[in-house]
C-alpha cells in the first residue's frame, strides 16, 4: 500500500480558497476539501479545530494577499488611504465568490493590528485622535460593501432603465458620467475623506 499523502495547514487553506473561488463558500465542506487533498476528512483535525477554523484561515489568507500601499509622503494621508482601500477591494474581487467568507470570518486580531498601524500613519499626519478609528472603520465598511456589490452582480451607476421618471438634466448627466465601479469607489472615498478633513479642521 502507498503512503497516505501528507498535508500542511497552508495547503488546506489554499485548497479551500480554490474551491470557494470556483463553486462558492457553500461548497466548502470538510469532505470536499479532504477529497481534493486525497485524504479523509478527520485528517484535517490534525491542523484545525473545526470547519470555522479553516474558514478563518481562508479569510486571513485572502486579506494577507493585499499589497501594502507605500507610506504617505508630505501628509498625503487621504490618497494613501484611498490607495490602500483600492488594493483591498481588488483583492476581494480577485476572490469574489469567497468574499463573503472574508466579511464573516475576518480575523479580529489581524484587523486590530492593521488599525493600529494605520492609526499611527494618521497620527503622523495630524489627524485628530478622536477621528482616526471613525475614518478607518468607515473606509473598511465602504470597501467591503463596494466589493460585495460587484461580487453579487450589482452594476455601477449607469443610465436609468426608466429615464422618464427623472429630470432631463439628470438623465444627461448619467449618460455622460461614465461611472465604472472602480471610479465610483475611489470618488466615494475621496469625497468622504475630504468631508471628514473639513469637519475636523472646522472644529479646531
Amino acid at each position: 500500500m502507498g503512503r497516505k499523502p501528507l498535508i500542511q495547514r497552508e495547503t488546506v487553506i489554499r485548497t479551500a480558497i480554490e474551491i470557494a473561488d470556483t463553486d462558492g463558500p457553500g461548497s466548502l465542506s470538510l469532505e470536499r476539501i479532504a477529497a481534493a487533498l486525497g485524504v479523509k476528512a478527520p485528517s484535517l483535525y490534525n491542523h484545525f479545530s473545526d470547519k470555522a477554523d479553516i474558514l478563518a484561515g481562508v479569510a486571513r489568507s485572502i486579506v494577507m494577499e493585499t499589497p501594502r500601499a507605500p507610506a504617505p509622503a508630505g501628509g498625503e494621508w487621504k490618497q494613501w488611504l484611498i490607495e490602500a482601500s483600492v488594493r483591498f477591494r481588488e483583492t476581494l474581487l480577485k476572490h469574489s465568490r469567497a468574499a463573503p467568507l472574508v466579511v464573516e470570518y475576518f480575523p479580529r486580531g489581524l484587523l486590530e493590528k492593521l488599525y493600529a498601524e494605520h492609526c499611527r500613519v494618521l497620527a503622523a499626519a495630524d489627524v485628530p485622535t478622536n477621528y482616526q478609528m471613525f475614518i478607518l472603520e468607515s473606509t473598511h465598511r465602504m470597501t467591503i460593501g463596494a466589493a460585495m456589490c460587484v461580487a453579487t452582480g450589482r452594476p455601477a451607476m449607469a443610465p436609468f432603465a426608466n429615464p422618464d421618471q427623472f429630470d432631463d438634466k439628470l438623465n444627461e448627466s448619467m449618460q455622460q458620467g461614465n461611472w465604472s465601479d472602480a471610479k465610483l469607489f475611489a470618488e466615494m472615498l475621496r469625497v468622504f475623506l475630504d468631508g471628514v478633513e473639513a469637519d475636523y479642521s472646522h472644529r479646531e
